[in-house]
């Protein structure tokens, strides 16, 4: 993946969150005010925004350095230089971050009592160019291990348990290569398997699930680079907003449904805008004049990205100075310090997850 273009500009668009010290002692602080009726559980679907580490060490530069350099100081998986959206979600619950799918036989028992993440970096509600089980075949990873009691009863985990499902990002990126297909078409066509996924989640236990609405396709410095990272594509994020408004009419109808608001939308396209727009002043961007839409590891030159190296094991790329300030780790993912402002933005959507 050293050279890519606009048509994949967008294909790893859901992927990673962050995570600090100081939110998991405030998490544990609240563990027993959210955890009143046993311990929550968190299962995870989706691509790399919520991937810890399904995706294989070999095709992956997740598992390369100076990916996890902010958290846990090594590479470890995660598609940023610390935690993903997944962790900070595990922490407002006041759990672990859920295992890993792919590692589920290497844990002990113990560690699999908080959920278990399904997510894989390059994967869409549709299988994508970057391979990797889709949606659906997520879910039926999940509805195997009911099946072999992993977890107790079918009412243990309704009554415990939370999905996060964080994918779509994906799913555009055939179309923003090749427009033959009317742009309405696919994105009604993705909502319309995404509803089906989230119904069957609900119909296998689980009593709340959160659907990312996806981020601000426009503002990822793989579209900005071409604007010298001042400017975000008014264009591309067009395809977010129809497309977020499109999930919202579809949470609603399922919500009325089930009669229970079992759905609940985290904005992910908002949150981000505002982190990227409204730059906070505490934390330097004035001073420091520090650019939000540009990224903080990137390749040398256009042949490369983040963690390349070439055949003499040479780094082929540069990261800032201070990743702790910026907003964008990559090409594509949220820098640690990114996703803690966005998970700031959602705490209160959250928040509807325990009512």
């Amino acid at each position: 993946m050293e050279k890519q273009t606009i048509a994949s500009s967008c294909l790893f668009l859901l992927y990673i969150a962050t995570f600090t010290v100081a939110e998991v002692l405030e998490a544990h602080h609240h563990h027993h005010h959210h955890n009143r009726h046993g311990s929550v559980k968190l299962f995870v679907f989706g691509d790399s925004y919520a991937d810890t580490g399904n995706t294989g060490k070999s095709v992956s530069a997740s598992w390369k350095e100076p990916y996890g350099i902010t958290f846990p100081r090594k590479p470890a998986g995660r598609f940023s230089d610390g935690l993903v959206l997944t962790d900070y979600i595990a922490s407002f619950l006041g759990i672990r971050s859920p295992v890993p799918y792919t590692l589920r036989k290497f844990v002990k028992k113990p560690k699999l009592e908080s959920g278990m993440n399904f997510a894989y970096g390059g994967t869409g509600v549709f299988d994508t160019v970057f391979g990797g089980p889709n949606l659906t075949t997520q879910i039926d990873f999940f509805q195997q291990l009911l099946e072999q009691k992993i977890y107790s009863t079918k009412n243990d985990v309704v009554n415990s348990s939370i999905a996060l499902v964080s994918v779509a990002g994906n799913d555009y990126a055939a179309y923003f290569g090749n427009h033959t297909e009317d742009f309405a078409v696919v994105t009604k066509s993705i909502i319309k398997q995404l509803a089906v996924d989230l119904e069957r989640i609900h119909g296998l236990g689980v009593r709340k699930i959160a659907v990312t609405a996806i981020g601000p396709l426009g503002c990822l410095p793989r579209m900005t680079s071409f604007l010298s990272y001042q400017n975000c594509s008014e264009v591309a994020n067009l395809v977010s907003i129809f497309h977020n408004q499109i999930l919202r009419q579809k949470v609603e109808e399922l919500n009325k449904e089930t009669k229970k608001s079992s759905f609940v939308i985290l904005d992910l396209y908002n949150a981000s805008l505002s982190a990227i727009m409204l730059p906070k002043h505490h934390q330097g961007y004035s001073t420091l004049q520090i650019n939000p839409l540009k990224p903080c590891c990137v390749g040398v030159s256009k042949e490369y990205s983040c963690g390349s190296v070439d055949e003499s094991g040479a780094k082929k790329y540069i990261v800032c100075d201070k990743p702790k300030l910026s907003f964008f780790w990559d090409m594509i993912h949220p820098s640690q310090n990114g996703w803690h402002e966005v998970y700031s933005a959602i705490k209160s959507s959250l928040r509807q997850l325990y009512l």
